[in-house]
């Protein structure tokens, strides 16, 4: 692993890409704009896209690598299989529909140190629904309980950045359906890697993939959580009726309690 002293990281960035070839264009321009020279190779996971991406590496500052899946496998998946085919010393993960702002190779530079195996930091939006709003909330809650530099149990794997020899140690991301990205803080601390908050590493993202998606995501969340008796899930549910903004934003607030309240459900209901 790369130490201190290093002058230069030679970053992967890796991302995972289903029918989105317009963004992947957008976010190649984000990438190259916000280059510092660290970016040593961009690999996109096609998950089975309905009509194969295609790109022309020819036309970036940096190489391009096309990984096409035959069957949707997922990002978790994807990324994983990425990751093992990467020849950076870092693994930097972005999403299809997230922009790097311009100082984010510069803030990874900086703060993956020898010390800490990741860093993760800020999702910001660039759409402004309902359920956008709702989700940024949740993320504003969150970014509030931690410091700058603390150590976390959360990861952003649409932003963020790993050691690649720590990453392929703790053998990757777990292959869920939801909640994959935490999952790797796990197992990187099983092999003595901390993750932690960089709040000045930060991308746009558009927030919103319908409601349809934030319920499912959120029920989906439920089952794979240990299982909770009803009076905790009640309880779950009072407090996250307590803090949001409901003078502020009600909409916003009633779409938060709505999902809490289906997690909640999903995590009290026998699993089988």
């Amino acid at each position: 692993m790369s130490s201190n002293a290093t002058p230069h990281k030679r970053v992967s960035v890796v991302v995972a890409t289903r029918n989105r070839p317009s963004d992947i264009r957008h976010l190649l321009t984000a990438v190259a704009g916000c280059d510092t020279g660290i970016v040593h190779e961009v690999i996109l996971v096609d998950d089975a896209s309905d009509q194969p991406l295609r790109v022309d590496g020819a036309q970036q500052p940096f190489a391009v690598r096309l990984i096409r899946n035959p069957r949707r496998i997922g990002a978790a998946a994807s990324r994983n299989l990425a990751a093992e085919q990467a020849t950076g010393d870092v693994l930097a993960f972005l999403d299809d529909d997230a922009r790097p702002l311009p100082d984010w190779f510069q803030v990874l530079d900086a703060e993956l140190t020898a010390e800490r195996a990741a860093i993760t930091g800020r999702v910001l939006p660039f759409d402004s629904g309902v359920v956008a709003r709702a989700r940024q909330y949740r993320y504003e809650v969150r970014y509030a309980q931690h410091a700058a530099a603390s150590e976390v149990t959360f990861f952003a794997g649409g932003n963020s950045a790993v050691w690649t020899d720590l990453f392929r140690a703790a053998e990757g991301f777990p292959d869920v359906v939801t909640a994959s990205d935490n999952g790797l803080v796990e197992r990187l601390g099983e092999t003595g890697g901390r993750v932690h908050f960089v709040p000045a590493l930060r991308v746009a993202h558009r927030n919103s993939k319908g409601a349809a998606i934030a319920f499912r995501e959120a029920w989906r969340a439920g089952r794979l959580a240990p299982r909770s008796t009803p009076v905790a899930a009640l309880n779950r549910l009072t407090a996250s009726a307590r803090i949001q903004p409901w003078s502020d934003d009600p909409a916003a607030a009633g779409l938060n309690l709505s999902l809490q309240a289906a997690n909640s459900l999903a995590t009290a209901l026998p699993v089988g």
